[in-house]
């Protein structure tokens, strides 16, 4: 996601002591008298998602905010529950072979898009041919990795084809993998695997999903505005399936990415739901007001572009990362309950027999200033240079900034190296990641489902969220055992290893997991699902009456 996802923006939520709801799902205001009334519009609801999607072309997005936005409009064949369960989506029911290479899909026949062609097997071929086709230069062309002859495909060894997926009718999908994958199901749900109309891409071309009126919709609501840089609004839409379950008629999602100015936001009824940072947690704890959180599954780190003349050395970039006190960053910044990471993988993600990060254990300390010191001096050594330039991209918005200025305080403190910080609009960020037109960026990392490869993949060569250039063979053949390993025992053993060496190599440097705060407004009762693998579901909302 997870946000497998680049996380959306580094903006810090904070994460309240006295927790008031169970992870990932928040029922109730409990109608406290005190609570915000919320925006006066009947049957509809204002978010904050503080940032503009770059795309909404599930082929090529990448980012939280666009998945977030995609899951309201996009059905894909199956969906998850508000416990992360997978449950039916356009796919009403499937076999699986015995040998759980082949996935057979039986669709509902009375799903449709906005333009009125029905929903059929051929869209999710289309779109899965075209996420593996590499002149879509998608980042996430690996995904389709799984199906039989998809990397072979995205490589150019084989035809369309010969791909492991077919549309046996307009209402059975076929899937062949390339190896049994255990948690296929799973990634079923996640955003590149969603459909998308043949018809209606061919008309828009190269400019789908770039403006409302260009794209189409088959989820339980439609884009019926996108303002950029100010809000996107999206309706019911009365074609869906399931459209009599709905109650909501609409949801406004505005980008406000300024705390200060979304919390006035929230108090004033123009916002029902906006995320807090630390201080705003403390003040609205004194107002006796009910404030949420879940951890979101991602970890938040500084990746290194390994090409950079100087973060090409090892020493280097372990000096950086062990100079920065990540507890005091938490307790300073973030201040709440996440958690210094001392490995990469989230705790969300589940090992074999416990949560893969226990399993790991502590491959990082939090903070060594002598440690980092030394490695520093030696990385000065070998690069046989008295001084290091470099810079650290950011998001622009006002916690982002924050962030970047402690860690250019850490650096200056603990190390005496001095880098020049450089704020820029979200899109902007990503876009020089992708670019590989970076020193160091602050980013962050949520899974795509509930595996340790869904973080420790996108190390692999040549991988398209690898923006950091980093390859090492070894690790590339730890992969592929990893992915055709049947022994549960051995594959975690695999894991580990890789986690191993992304830490001793340290292509990046992890600073935290995180946990984020946000408050409702009393308009609304039940329904909103956070979690590590939705990090924003909006669809059952149902509100105060």
């Amino acid at each position: 996601m997870k946000i497998k996802k680049l996380i959306a923006s580094v903006a810090l939520l904070s994460m309240v002591i006295n927790i008031l709801a169970a992870c990932g799902k928040q029922n109730t205001t409990d109608g406290s008298k005190n609570a915000y009334p919320g925006t006066p519009d009947a049957n509809s609801i204002t978010v904050n998602i503080s940032s503009e999607p770059p795309d909404m072309f599930s082929v090529t997005m990448t980012d939280t905010t666009s998945f977030t936005v995609l899951r309201h409009i996009v059905e894909n064949l199956v969906t998850l529950d508000e416990n992360d369960n997978v449950k039916p989506g356009v796919a009403k029911n499937w076999t699986v072979s015995d040998d759980g290479l082949v996935y057979t899909f039986n669709l509902s026949d009375d799903m449709k898009w906005s333009n009125g062609e029905p929903v059929t097997a051929h869209d999710f071929v289309f779109a899965w041919t075209a996420l593996l086709t590499p002149s879509f230069a998608s980042d996430y062309a690996y995904f389709g990795y799984v199906f039989k002859n998809g990397e072979a495909y995205n490589k150019g060894k084989v035809g369309a084809e010969e791909l492991g997926f077919k549309a046996l009718s307009d209402y059975q999908l076929e899937v062949t993998l390339e190896n049994p994958t255990s948690y296929f199901l799973d990634t079923l749900a996640f955003g590149v695997f969603a459909p998308v109309n043949e018809k209606a891409y061919k008309e828009f071309g190269t400019a789908y999903g770039t403006d409302a009126d260009k794209m189409v919709y088959n989820g339980p609501f439609k884009m019926t505005s996108w303002e950029h840089e100010s809000k996107i609004v999206l309706e019911k839409n009365p074609d869906y399936y399931n459209a009599d379950q709905i109650e909501l008629e609409k949801i406004v999602m505005v980008m406000i990415n300024d705390s200060n100015a979304a919390l006035n936001s929230f108090k004033v009824g123009e916002v029902d739901m906006i995320g807090l940072n630390g201080e705003q947690v403390q003040l609205m704890k004194k107002e006796n007001y009910p404030v949420y959180t879940y951890a979101d599954g991602s970890t938040f780190y500084l990746e290194y572009n390994m090409d950079n003349k100087y973060l090409s050395n090892k020493n280097l970039r372990k000096a950086i990362t062990y100079a920065i006190d990540k507890q005091a960053f938490i307790d300073s910044i973030v201040k709440n309950d996440s958690q210094p990471a001392v490995s990469f993988t989230a705790p969300a993600i589940n090992g074999l027999n416990d949560k893969f990060y226990k399993e790991v254990g502590s491959l990082q300390p939090a903070f060594d200033t002598e440690l980092a010191k030394e490695y520093y001096n030696k990385a000065l050594e070998e690069l046989n240079v008295d001084s290091i330039s470099l810079s650290l991209i950011i998001d622009d918005s006002d916690s982002a900034v924050k962030n970047g200025a402690f860690v250019q305080e850490q650096l200056k403190v603990n190390l005496g190296l001095d880098i020049k910080i450089e704020p820029m609009p979200f899109k902007s960020r990503l876009e020089r990641m992708s670019n590989k037109d970076f020193d160091i960026v602050f980013a962050g990392w949520g899974p795509d489902y509930n595996d340790p490869l869904t973080f420790l993949d996108m190390f692999e060569t040549g991988n398209g969220n690898n923006h950091v250039s980093y390859s090492n063979p070894e690790y590339d053949e730890l992969l592929d055992k990893v992915r055709t390993e049947k022994d549960k025992e051995k594959r975690f053993e695999y894991l580990k290893q890789l986690e191993q060496i992304i830490m001793d190599d340290m292509p990046v440097g992890p600073i935290y997991w995180r946990s984020r705060d946000y408050v409702l407004s009393g308009k609304i009762a039940s329904g909103v699902i956070r979690t590590a693998f939705q990090d924003i579901n909006l669809i059952n909302v149902k509100l105060s009456k």
